[in-house]
């Protein structure tokens, strides 16, 4: 555990944007934004993506799933920046809720990552086929066939049984 927290740069701050502009002028994206205040700052700033993303509940375990945040994010930017739902994304249909909830669209790390241990770029390739294949799929079951016809009526909240 040390040596991992010794590979992070405690002193990051909002500062550090001015700094990557300084060094890049190409597009910008913030990966773990987990509240919707930061989400609206970094836009502010002038980051053109926002990466919501909890790093797969490793270094936060309370921290809200990617997920949960993509309404509130996307309601409160309006378009000011590209929301990305990091986390979480399994198969097609989870692709669609995340489009459905206001997220421009997704990105993967574990599931392409298992394609690769599997079977090299060829596993790679088949995992997101699975995910074009689920993708269309949850489409045609819902009646959309364009992606712009992704719309909130497709998601519902439900609360988690207590126990």
């Amino acid at each position: 555990a040390a040596h991992v927290m010794q590979q992070f740069d405690q002193r990051l701050s909002w500062d550090d944007i001015d700094w990557l502009r300084g060094i890049w002028d190409g597009p910008l994206m913030l990966k773990g934004i987990q509240t919707v205040a930061d989400a609206r700052r970094a836009a502010d700033l002038g980051v053109e993506g926002i990466g919501l993303s909890n790093h797969g509940g490793r270094q936060l375990d309370d921290a809200p799933a990617p997920i949960e945040l993509a309404e509130p994010v996307a309601q409160e930017l309006q378009g000011a920046a590209t929301v990305i739902v990091d986390g979480g994304v399994r198969r097609g249909s989870d692709i669609v809720k995340a489009i459905a909830l206001g997220a421009d669209g997704v990105s993967i790390g574990r599931p392409y990552l298992f394609g690769l241990g599997a079977a090299g770029e060829r596993g790679v390739d088949h995992v997101l086929q699975f995910f074009r294949e689920g993708l269309a799929r949850t489409m045609a079951l819902t009646g959309r066939t364009r992606i712009s016809d992704i719309d909130r009526g497709l998601v519902r909240w439900r609360d988690a049984p207590n126990m």
